[in-house]
């Protein structure tokens, strides 16, 4: 049997104050695993490196990643919107200050072979593969290509069906305005790929297809998944256990819910042999799930949360100061036989004006109760069976 600890994310810029009791409490509950992993969404500071955005940048210092190590996390996934805020110098420069502080990183590296492979932990009870991917959307220039440093894709595509009568109207307003043209010109010379079917168009950079009805349709892009299943393949055949880490920014209007489409991919993951999925993306806690007896943990909130924008947050009401702690225990089938959870308080920023910022801290029992009962809202009496309030 092995035990494997997943958080919240980690928007880390500093070293942690790890003294609280509360914070100790957490350290404990991650320590008593075999394994402890989250997704660090953050670049370390490189010298020589620019920013690749104006809006919104999360730099660490390398003893950040000291005091994760501390607090009790082995790994880290790293395949997410934050990790190339400093373009290819701070993804060297993270897997430096990790390999430097005992953690093992996935999801990012010098190329896309490197950026996809797993973060391999051997413990006692077994070896434990972290695969660490990011679903989008973000620039093109952010993922790792053959010779580029960056992260790891698994690109999801969104397209609107549309009915009939609908769709033909789009189709004349594409050809009234040039559209049509233009993408076969550029199909003409393979800049762009050519349509699937007649039945589809791209408008404005949105694929349209026709089908029965108005709707939505997600699909994994195609030479992602491939890749992704020979790297999922070749973790279940080394490893015992395989986790796979999906960072998203296709949320739906409900942040408290993972889209139907996330859900149907964790399935599909987990039929292919994956043990436990862990999704991030979303700052706020969503409903656990099971699928054949293994977790499916869409979103455990934030750990860490060292956002500039605190007073946004507090005006909007997004939950985004909670998150939980999980722990889930496998027996030698690769089944959940249990699942523990630590609600966690998450430090505010600006309390650590004079002196380094509080870790995050376990939740009193009133209101760890109130967190417990909503991340369980939606399971069957048998998987409730399965969860424990740590």
């Amino acid at each position: 049997m092995i035990t494997i600890a997943a958080t919240g994310q980690l928007l880390v810029h500093q070293a942690l104050d790890l003294s609280s009791p509360a914070t100790r409490k957490l350290a404990s509950f991650l320590n008593q695993a075999d394994c402890a992993i989250a997704n660090l969404e953050a670049s370390i500071k490189a010298q020589g490196a620019w920013a690749t955005k104006t809006k919104t940048l999360h730099l660490a210092e390398p003893t950040a990643l000291m005091s994760l190590k501390q607090l009790g996390f082995d790994a880290l996934a790293h395949a997410n919107n934050h990790a190339f805020d400093l373009g290819p110098p701070g993804i060297i420069a993270t897997h430096q200050a990790a390999q430097k502080a005992g953690l093992v990183l996935a999801g990012s590296g010098e190329d896309s072979q490197q950026a996809l492979r797993p973060a391999v932990l051997r413990t006692e009870q077994g070896i434990c593969a972290l695969i660490s991917v990011d679903l989008g959307p973000q620039p093109q220039i952010n993922y790792a290509g053959s010779h580029r440093a960056g992260l790891a894709p698994l690109r999801m595509e969104r397209s609107v069906i549309c009915p009939p009568d609908t769709f033909e109207h789009l189709q004349q307003m594409a050809d009234q305005l040039g559209e049509s043209a233009r993408k076969k010109a550029r199909q003409q010379v393979g800049y762009d790929a050519p349509s699937h079917t007649l039945k589809e168009l791209d408008l404005f950079g949105t694929r349209v297809k026709q089908g029965a009805a108005l709707g939505l349709e997600w699909q994994v892009q195609e030479e992602d998944w491939q890749a992704f299943q020979r790297v999922l393949a070749q973790a279940c055949a080394e490893a015992d256990y395989v986790v796979i880490a999906l960072h998203s920014h296709h949320w739906d209007p409900d942040w408290s819910k993972a889209p139907h489409w996330w859900q149907a991919l964790a399935c599909r993951m987990i039929d292919l042999g994956a043990h436990m999925i862990v999704g991030t993306g979303a700052p706020v806690l969503q409903t656990l799930s099971f699928h054949k007896q293994r977790p499916i943990l869409s979103g455990l909130g934030n750990c860490i949360f060292h956002t500039h924008r605190a007073a946004v947050y507090d005006q909007e009401r997004p939950a985004v100061w909670q998150g939980a702690a999980c722990r889930a225990h496998f027996d030698a089938k690769g089944q959940c036989t249990r699942l523990e959870i630590m609600p966690l308080h998450v430090g505010r920023p600006e309390l650590y004006d004079q002196g380094l910022p509080l870790g995050p801290q376990a939740m009193e029992a009133e209101a760890a109760a109130e967190i417990f009962a909503s991340l369980v809202a939606d399971l069957t009496p048998d998987e409730r069976a399965l969860v424990h309030l740590a």
